[in-house]
């Protein structure tokens, strides 16, 4: 390769230094001449700036150990201005100087090189490197690096400061080796405002006056010495007028922080958090190793972040009001404290080595947050719903050719965010799930044991994961007919899934399973194999039958240079049916002869508790999106979907109620198919929905409820008259309550009733929905009425919908929390296609304003605007966009996902529409 020559401009103390800077091609990756052992950070932050872009003072001093003799040190650095004068750069024995005599910078790597005078630094010895310099101290549209953020408590602006770190942006707060597997301990020193707290990832050692230094009323928090670890783990908050909430039992010292106001909503977080630490102590058999945990809940940011001993976290994820709060909103919040504990181990104590493999991060903390909530609070039923919630949402993501392999490169420094996706969190998460139950649950927690035991403060990669679970599997003595990593690497390395296509020789007793990738769509110009052994996966195939269901499932093995296999010892007596894929362990879908699915169909019409209930989520989910793919037709999925009318259980019907929503949309535009459709769907929607009613939002199982919310969510959503009638009683004596101490509306029901009541009813109840939504300072009550008041469907409620969107924008006397940017776009978007529409023109119209303001978030809006495309016009109209703002690469995706659409329609339309008017006939 070819070495680039380039000016570099660096602003040094405050003369410009031009140099030219022809650096060696390292790539993305610093060169491993200098390894860092020791940070000591200190940063004064000036929080009290009025100013809306402030600035930070810091001082690093870096403790290295070099490899590899060289006359350069490679740091990242962005946004910072570096003293020349103050740099220094010395044998931490000898104290022999080494003078710097400039600096240049790779931009595109984001490096800064130190260019020592006339000396080398020598392999072997340990040096240490200072400097001053002057960072940015962001505000919150910007909140990467440090950052300020703005909010009201008790009717007064108030103001806090905060880091994040995580991937590559501790490099904007400071000088460093930015780059996970450079672990090194940190003494962090912040200096603050006398009348402000400061908070790092270990304990406060002491705090000192700031005498001579030139800001009065402010002193310097030092803390102790943290543990070896990565860059972007080291975190920072400084706050102003927070409240904590302590327990101490237990061998670490727990504190939530949170403002004053929301200090009470925050009980039940501190609770799961203590629970959720102790789990992954006993269950890792691995003690968490600082003696303190703090949790800080922030205001109107939309994320979690793990930062070891500081975990920072929006506030909807750290609030709960009993009768407020809904179910299903306490579970989200349960599962993200788990994710966040989780990370303590898996990221943080245990770290990756690079960025390729972000999944053994992510993926394991998605994956062990299930276990954990299932163990803590078992009636949530968490194992269970991760196969909704996880597997089968990315299978979507990931049937699309847009797609990629968990396992991935990262060449350029943009790509390493692009990796924080679905498939690192949720595919990563599956294949874990595959792996447990293919060497057993005791194997799998001693393996995750030995790996974080074999690895501890330092840096993994995949093969050193594979590896603790292969020695583990040897001593258990597990046999497989493949090693761990042959049999795990199909899964992490290829990209997409396979189908697995079962052909049955009913006289003969055999069958024949065939496996091809799956995908939703092929592109006309899609160059994808699926000859030879390309795209082909070492599947395990288990399978269940109507005789041994109360058995363990039958296991057999599909290898990689096969597409097809044929099943000899098969035994299916011809009568009976059979079920592949148990549980739907492993991540592929299943299509079967026609037969076979009248077989499944028949079961389930007489007795659907016989097959297990996974599965059933698992036929109605491959059913439909096999049909959507062409490789079934619709009318077999329909007639799958008749048995519901017997159905009780959450997970089938959260499964059927996920493929109809796709349906229903596609089908907007054709009013009277659509409206055959509602009334199918209603038809087999009833008999649960006046089961669920009866016994209401009092049932004490959480998952009843959560059932019970989502039934009448659809049924009022398809205008069954018994739910519209029920919801906008609810909401007329909620208007009319004159005391707010009763509750009126059941909190698993309030976002359904306030959306049927706005779009049957008129302005009054809009106004009613807004006063409530200003009143309330409970974050999921606050959702829900933003989401209902987006229901309307009157035209002279239009203009109401441009008034919400103008929240937006920031520049109205409503401005919103920018938490709520997307759901307000979702919300209006997905109700009514003048919505959806309405939504698009926005968008397009303050498309520079919004990116601006929201980063990469009007990206995922626009995404949700375009979701429904479906016609040629539609195309049209993102031709007009990208032309006018040039979003090339986004504008190509959401062009195909419309093209998908049209194709869907032009080969699915009529045939649904003709089973549909049959079924009237």
């Amino acid at each position: 390769m070819l070495l680039q020559c380039r000016l570099a401009f660096v602003l040094v103390s405050s003369v410009l230094v031009v140099v030219t800077a022809v650096e060696p091609n390292t790539g993305v990756r610093l060169p491993r001449h200098l390894i860092p052992r020791h940070y000591t950070v200190r940063l004064l932050p000036h929080v009290l700036d009025e100013k809306e872009n402030a600035t930070l003072d810091g001082s690093v001093q870096i403790d290295v150990r070099c490899i590899q003799d060289t006359p350069q040190i490679f740091l990242h650095a962005v946004g910072i201005r570096v003293n020349l004068e103050s740099i220094k750069v010395y044998d931490r024995g000898s104290k022999e100087r080494f003078f710097v005599q400039n600096i240049t910078e790779d931009v595109d790597n984001q490096f800064v090189i130190l260019h020592i005078r006339r000396k080398y630094l020598v392999k072997g010895a340990n040096y240490v490197l200072a400097m001053n310099f002057i960072g940015r101290l962001n505000n919150q549209d910007h909140s990467r690096g440090f950052y300020r953020l703005r909010y009201m408590e008790a009717g007064r602006p108030s103001m806090m400061a905060l880091t994040q770190m995580e991937p590559i942006d501790a490099r904007k707060v400071f000088p460093c080796f930015d780059e996970p597997d450079l672990k090194a301990d940190f003494s962090i020193i912040v200096g603050r405002p006398s009348h402000m707290i400061s908070v790092s990832n270990m304990p406060l050692y002491r705090t000192l006056p700031m005498y001579g230094e030139g800001f009065p009323g402010y002193e310097w928090d030092v803390f102790h010495r943290s543990y070896s670890m990565s860059t972007y783990l080291v975190s920072v908050a400084i706050l102003e007028s927070a409240s904590w909430l302590s327990m101490s039992d237990g061998n670490v010292k727990l504190r939530l922080w949170a403002r004053p106001s929301l200090l009470n909503q925050t009980r039940h977080s501190l609770k799961v958090a203590r629970k959720m630490l102790d789990f992954y102590q006993n269950y890792l058999a691995v003690d968490f190793p600082l003696p303190k945990q703090d949790i800080i809940a922030v205001p109107n940011i939309e994320t979690a972040m793990e930062n070891w001993g500081l975990i920072i976290s929006g506030e909807q994820f750290l609030t709960h009001e009993e009768g407020v709060t809904s179910e299903a909103k306490k579970e989200i919040n349960t599962l993200v404290m788990a994710h966040e504990m989780a990370h303590q181990w898996f990221g943080n104590l245990v770290t990756l080595n690079w960025w390729t493999d972000i999944w053994l991060n992510e993926g394991l903390a998605t994956y062990l947050s299930y276990v954990a909530v299932d163990q803590v609070y078992p009636d949530y039923k968490m194992i269970e719903k991760f196969v909704l919630n996880e597997m089968q949402k990315v299978m979507y993501d990931d049937a699309l050719l847009t797609s990629h392999s968990v396992y991935q490169t990262t060449n350029q420094t943009e790509e390493i965010t692009s990796v924080f996706d679905v498939i690192s969190y949720k595919k990563g998460a599956s294949m874990l799930r595959m792996l447990n139950e293919l060497i057993g649950h005791k194997t799998f927690k001693q393996g995750l044991t030995r790996y974080l035991k074999t690895l501890e403060y330092r840096n993994a990669v995949q093969n050193d994961f594979w590896s603790a679970f292969t020695r583990q599997a040897v001593i258990n003595k597990v046999k497989l007919p493949y090693d761990i990593k042959t049999i795990m690497e199909t899964w992490t390395h290829n990209v997409g899934y396979p189908v697995v296509t079962i052909a049955r020789n009913y006289s003969a007793r055999t069958a024949t399973a065939a496996q091809s990738r799956f995908l939703l769509y092929q592109d006309k110009n899609s160059s994808i194999m699926e000859d030879g052994n390309v795209n082909l996966w070492i599947i395990p195939l288990t399978f269940t039958t109507a005789s041994s269901t109360k058995q363990e499932p039958n296991l057999r093995w599909l290898p990689q240079l096969s597409q097809a296999e044929k099943i000899a010892d098969f035994n299916v007596s011809a009568d009976q049916w059979v079920i592949f894929n148990v549980n739907r362990t492993g991540f592929y879908r299943v299509n079967y002869d026609e037969r076979n699915w009248n077989l499944i169909w028949a079961q389930l019409l007489h007795d659907p508790q016989q097959i297990p209930t996974i599965s059933r989520a698992q036929i109605i989910d491959d059913a439909f999106h096999l049909a959507r793919a062409g490789l079934l037709s619709y009318q077999v999925a329909f007639n799958l979907a008749n048995y519901l009318k017997k159905e009780t259980d959450y997970l089938p019907w959260k499964s059927a109620f996920e493929a109809f929503s796709y349906i229903d949309v596609m089908l907007a535009h054709t009013p009277t198919t659509h409206e055959a459709f509602k009334q199918f769907a209603i038809g087999i929607l009833t008999p649960m929905y006046q089961q669920m009613k009866v016994l209401g939002s009092n049932n004490k199982d959480p998952v009843a409820r959560q059932l019970f919310s989502e039934a009448t969510k659809w049924a009022c959503q398809w205008n069954q008259t018994d739910c519209v009638e029920y919801a906008l009683s609810v909401y007329r004596n909620w208007m009319a309550q004159l005391n707010d101490s009763a509750v009126i509306v059941p909190a698993d029901l309030k976002r359904v009733i306030t959306c049927t009541a706005i779009r049957h009813l008129n302005l009054s109840e809009w106004q009613f929905a807004w006063k409530k939504f200003q009143e309330s300072n409970i974050h999921s009550e606050k959702d829900d009425l933003l989401a209902g008041m987006a229901c309307t469907t009157n035209t002279s409620l239009l203009s109401t919908y441009y008034f919400m969107l103008q929240w937006t924008l920031g520049n109205s006397s409503h401005r919103l929390d920018s938490i709520h940017f997307l759901d307000v776009i979702k919300s209006i978007a997905s109700e009514t296609l003048p919505g959806r529409d309405l939504v698009f023109e926005f968008l397009g119209s303050h498309w520079d304003l919004l990116k601006f303001r929201y980063n990469d978030r009007p990206d995922s809006a626009i995404e949700i605007a375009a979701s429904s495309f479906n016609n040629l016009s539609d195309l049209e109209k993102l031709d007009a966009f990208n032309s006018k703002h040039g979003e090339g690469d986004l504008i190509s995706y959401i062009y195909s996902v419309t093209e998908a659409n049209i194709q869907w329609m032009s080969k699915h339309y009529q045939p649904i529409d003709e089973w549909l008017h049959q079924l009237r006939v």
